[in-house]
């Protein structure tokens, strides 16, 4: 909502009413969306990287439990 800057009265009667226009412009909405773009980016970046990080624990873990099905590899002379 704009603000009022000045109001004229003639006999309690309102005549005149000069507002602030909006200072918004296309650009304004232009960055504001650019902006927007790149915290939502980010935030799904983080999201998929503690996502992954967790997945990449809990496979680790599962292969450390699990017993190895190959032979180590014996030196031979």
């Amino acid at each position: 909502m704009p603000k009022i800057i000045r109001e004229k009265y003639e006999n309690g009667v309102l005549v005149e009413r000069q507002t602030e226009g909006s200072n918004t412009t296309p650009w304004h909405w232009l960055m504001l969306v650019v902006h927007t773009v790149i915290a939502i980016t980010l935030v799904v970046l983080a999201t998929v990287a503690v996502h992954d990080s967790l997945t990449l624990r809990a496979s680790m873990s599962e292969e450390d439990a699990s017993p190895t099905s190959c032979e180590q590899p014996r030196l031979r002379s």
